[in-house]
């Protein structure tokens, strides 16, 4: 093993010091000539960069808006099985030793290696394009890389694209009923254009990046395929992050240090007890910058998270279009731009990450299993959300992969830097197995709102996730309402009974309080009986980030009774607070003239929560007349 370990570090110490560190030169793409020959380089294997040669098709120009794209062709022996794969993108080519571009764009179902190349003098441009975010030090020892936190609020547009009226109880309706799929509902980056192709068959220039994904479950795995569907991220099963061994005689035990050009690179967006990395290859580096892709991950400009470098598996040589199996080793630096020609990473950054860890407790009749997922997640208002569910369904269909009722507690605790926690108990039932519960995790729910608020930047330090697994059926679905007096007593609290279906097929009634405000005596209000988590939100429209978190505040588990009156009277949200029970002389002034939501007219409401029996489902609503106050 000593010996083995001297040789990986010999290698290590070769693979650092290759000659395409550091072009000193570029070749301009107006020399550019049809049957031109040149060099690339990429890994094939391991992690050192080998040899291929193409040559020049033709220059496409303006193939992207101000971007011209050159065409090659690749008879190398290396490449006759596979032709150019989804991971190869970001290869720097060179003429007369001369850099000229990064291999980007490919086609599917090929029967020659012919791709399209990004001119290098195009991504350095995009390189060098202005950071909003600049790095700060956070209790680092001298001379450590520096971390640099972006901020996570969204402009006002991407919030509207949710709630026109910047309403968290718009944004939580966005992701959809507490009893779909959660993860799908949550917003992502817009995909990348795609050229329509004539035929329908796709047979089209694309650029392609696998998302090598470790230790999810089948389901999961399908999910992240169907969540990244519209994206240039294609999923892919490979190894999970860390060092890969010496075994087998692999030089790779702690794996390479520095970014080479023609070496791999991977983007973290999950890391830890499972793990997805977008996985290209470096097309130039200068000091602390490197630039790679020759095209998008999202196209999302300025965007952070972990660069790692990689060990390449293999390459799979797939008929419909070949990929590279790899796994990220070493966190070497961060991913800032992502941009039309490349992406940028900078070596001399950190971006932190945000912690999840997901506990699961599974109890059958007497036996009971405990287990743990603790992972690292990109700090990204788009795909934090998205990330988190997929862990936890992943996390729940490993310890409860069974299709049968389960019922489950949830307890989610969000950490805020500068803010107390967000914390949330929730209960809910599934009939087709427990990842189908998430939806209504209150824990998850909370974060799209949260980190596309368009108030302040918002940190979230850690995301803690418990969940108690019951393989039982202990639910109601709420089928009638019924008055037993016909009419509502105000000034008091009253019982109405709710008529339910059991999982058995079983009718049962459940006596259900509701207070009556005197307020409405003599009025007719609609009364609404549902479960909590599916209550419209008794909140005014948020101004600012404490309003926002006090909101969320107000979120009901699926285990209590939200038995809500509506009455005809209107009233004025006003700078985050209700003001209820106006006259018609005050509403008239303080209607709103204009579209601020400092100020706006809002329907008052009466709701009277209490605790349920057992997890409720469904909902019922009717109109009842309140009596006359004698």
């Amino acid at each position: 093993m000593r010996g083995i370990a001297r040789l990986c570090a010999a290698i290590g110490v070769l693979a650092g010091g290759v000659a395409y560190a550091g072009p000193a030169e570029t070749y301009p793409v107006s020399k550019v000539q049809r049957g031109q020959v040149g060099y690339g380089m990429t890994t094939f294997a391991g992690t050192t960069p080998e040899k291929f040669t193409f040559e020049v098709v033709s220059v496409v120009r303006n193939f992207l808006p101000k971007q011209d794209i050159i065409l090659v062709k690749s008879t190398d022996p290396k490449l006759a099985v596979s032709g150019f794969w989804q991971g190869m993108s970001g290869s720097p080519l060179y003429l007369d030793d001369k850099l000229l571009c990064a291999f980007s764009y490919g086609f599917r179902f090929n029967k020659i290696a012919l791709g399209g190349c990004t001119p290098i003098e195009y991504m350095k441009k995009d390189g060098d394009t202005y950071r909003r975010n600049a790095p700060v030090q956070a209790s680092q020892k001298p001379g450590s890389p520096k971390l640099v936190i972006p901020a996570t609020s969204s402009s006002m547009s991407d919030w509207k694209r949710l709630t026109p009226n910047v309403d968290v109880a718009e944004a939580m309706a966005a992701l959809g009923p507490p009893h779909r799929s959660w993860l799908l509902s949550a917003p992502l980056p817009p995909p990348l254009p795609k050229a329509a192709s004539v035929d329908g068959s796709d047979q089209i220039m694309q650029a392609s990046v696998p998302l090598s994904i470790a230790g999810f479950s089948a389901p999961a795995f399908s999910q992240l395929e169907r969540m990244f569907g519209e994206s240039s991220l294609v999923p892919v099963r490979a190894g999970g992050t860390g060092s890969t061994g010496a075994a087998a005689g692999q030089c790779s035990e702690t794996g390479p240090n520095k970014f080479v050009m023609g070496g791999s690179i991977a983007v973290e967006l999950i890391r830890g007890d499972m793990s997805a990395a977008a996985v290209g290859t470096v097309s130039y580096v200068d000091g602390e910058k490197v630039l790679a892709f020759g095209h998008p991950m999202f196209q999302t400009g300025e965007t952070y998270a972990p660069v790692s470098t990689v060990y390449v598996h293999t390459v799979i040589p797939s008929a419909m279009s070949a990929f590279v199996m790899g796994s990220a080793v070493n966190e070497i630096g961060s991913l800032v731009q992502d941009r039309q020609s490349a992406i940028m990473a900078d070596t001399g950054l950190r971006t932190p990450t945000i912690p999840v860890d997901i506990t699961i407790t599974t109890t059958s009749g007497k036996h009971t299993e405990n287990g743990t997922f603790h992972v690292e997640l990109m700090a990204n208002k788009f795909l934090t959300p998205s990330l988190t569910g997929a862990a936890l369904m992943n996390a729940i269909n490993y310890y409860l992969p069974d299709r049968d009722d389960v019922t489950a507690r949830v307890d989610s605790k969000v950490t805020l830097k500068g803010h107390d926690p967000i914390t949330f108990v929730d209960y809910m039932h599934a009939n087709d197995g427990a990842a189908s519960v998430m939806g209504a995790v209150r824990g998850l729910r909370v974060l799209v709102p949260l980190m596309l608020n368009p108030f302040a930047p918002v940190q979230i330090q850690r995301v803690e996730l418990n969940v108690d697994l019951r393989f039982e059926a202990n639910f109601g679905e709420i089928k009638q309402v019924k008055i037993p007096s016909g009419d509502l007593i105000p000034g008091q609290r009253n019982l109405i009974r709710v008529a339910m279906s059991t999982w058995d097929g079983k009718d049962i009634v459940e006596d259900v309080p509701v207070d009556v405000p005197a307020s409405l005596a003599g009025n007719i209000v609609q009364l609404e009986v549902t479960a909590g988590d599916s209550a419209k939100l008794d909140a005014a429209p948020p101004v600012d980030l404490p309003s926002l978190l006090a909101a969320f505040k107000k979120l009901l588990p699926g285990n209590v009774w939200a038995v809500t009156l509506y009455p005809a009277d209107e009233g004025v949200a006003l700078e985050g607070k209700l003001v209820r029970d106006l006259p018609a002389s005050a509403l008239d002034k303080l209607h709103p003239q204009s579209q601020t939501q400092r100020a706006q007219a809002y329907k008052p409401i009466t709701r009277t929560v209490a605790p349920a029996k057992r997890v409720v489902e469904g909902s019922s609503t009717t109109l009842v007349r309140v009596r006359t106050a004698r």
